[in-house]
Parts: C-alpha cells; structure tokens; sequence
C-alpha cells in the first residue's frame, strides 16, 4: 500500500496484513480440505511472474496463494465494490478491482503495472468461475498481458476446490485441494509488433498446458488436447 494507505498496483508491497491473513488461514485450512501441491518450485523466486489458472471454486485464489512463498496480487470483481469490508479487505491484500464484460484498460494498466514492479500476478483467463467445473473457452485479454508485459506465464491448474463446503459438507471429512504449477513459458511476438495470431497462441498454448495437468473430466473446451499434451501423465491424485 502507498502511504496514503490506498494500494497503488505497481507499488512497493507491503506485505504486513498479507502475512497475517497466511497466518490465520494456516489456522483455518486444515480443518477445512488437504493439500496436494506439485510444482511450486516453477515459480521464479523473484521478478515478474504471471500465474494463469483456472477458475472452479472461490476457494482457488486462497488455495493458489496458500501454496506458494511470494505474495500473489490479484484482481477481484467490481461487484465486491458495493461490501465495505471486501472493499477493505481486497485492498489491504493488495488486491484491484476488475469491471467484467468490459474492455477494462484500467485493470490491464494495473496488471502490467504489477508485473513491471516484478511482482507475482495471477489471472483467470475464463473470465469468470465455471459453474460446471470444466474449462471455459478463454478470453485474449491474458495473452495480451503476457505479451505487453513480457513476464513468464506459469500455468496452474487446480481441482477438488469445488468440493469445499459444498451442498451436503460434512466435517471432519475435508477433500484434498489438488494444484499444480507447470513450467514457465515465454511467449515473445512473432515479429515488431505483436499479432492477433500471436494472442490465439499464447492463449491456446496457455490454456491446453493447464488442460493437460487436470483429469480429463474437467478440460472442457479444451478436451481435444494435441497429441503431445494428451500423451502426458494423468494427474495425480485422486478426487476427494
């Protein structure tokens, strides 16, 4: 946060009140699902990073950067807006708020400005969170910060988030929370300037990278995976 005490993306982080939050969600977690992390060790230690992940459950982002050491900034729905204390909350964890639907430049100047400070940014490419749990066409405006910014994407995948709480939860039963971080990939543009072409790529290479580390159950648009992709290893894990 800046000093005013208003968060300013791109600024130095301040990781005090983040911290904490780690500290009571290392509280409250375990009591709610396990862990299955694999691959953390992708993400470079410092300088720009942005995460590309898919979006199942409100429990992805908590998951996502419970698992990994560097603080994780993120964009949140304006809709949060209208609360308050999420107004609060989300910008005091160095969080900005995103308008849906919208060609937002103002939330992609925040992202570069994030990864310009090189610091660690995560996005969902959907858009939005699947509400049957299977990958949805993605939406250019990722790869258009992949590019710009010239930042290492690393692709996440996460699953069994949709199982937290659910309809029916029953404690002490917790599901296991799956994630796994791929390796870094570099998207540079194909010529001077970066093309339309160059945005499809990057996103198509994106999100089948994510597509190929979930079960099968859950690629969705992306299920016809090249040959390559599909011939990797099933995940690990199982479901609950």
């Amino acid at each position: 946060m800046s000093s005013s005490g208003k968060y300013i993306p791109g600024n130095t982080e301040r990781a005090g009140f983040y911290s904490f939050a780690r500290f009571v969600l290392s509280l409250i977690l375990p009591f709610l699902f396990k862990f299955d992390v694999q691959g953390a060790e992708h993400i470079p230690e410092n300088g720009a990073v942005l995460l590309a992940s898919n979006h199942f459950s409100g429990w992805d982002i908590i998951a996502t950067a419970f698992s990994m050491k560097r603080m994780l900034h993120f964009m949140a729905k304006s809709e949060y807006t209208k609360s308050r204390f999420l107004t609060w909350l989300f910008t005091h964890l160095e969080a900005f708020f995103v308008n849906r639907g919208e060609g937002d430049t103002e939330a992609i100047r925040n992202c570069l400005a994030v990864l310009k400070a090189q610091q660690a940014l995560i996005i969902y490419p959907e858009g939005h969170r699947s509400e049957d749990h299977a990958l949805l066409k993605a939406h250019e405006g990722f790869a258009l910060i992949a590019l710009k910014s010239g930042a290492p994407v690393v692709p996440v995948a996460v699953w069994g988030s949709e199982l937290v709480l659910r309809k029916g939860y029953r404690w002490p039963h917790r599901p296991v929370v799956h994630i796994r971080f791929g390796q870094p990939m570099l998207f540079p543009a194909s010529g001077k300037k970066y093309t339309r072409a160059d945005m499809q790529s990057a996103t198509d290479d994106t999100m089948r990278a994510i597509a190929a580390a979930l079960p099968e159950k859950y690629r969705g648009a992306y299920a016809a995976l090249p040959d390559s992709a599909a011939a990797q290893k099933e995940p690990v894990g199982s479901e609950e």
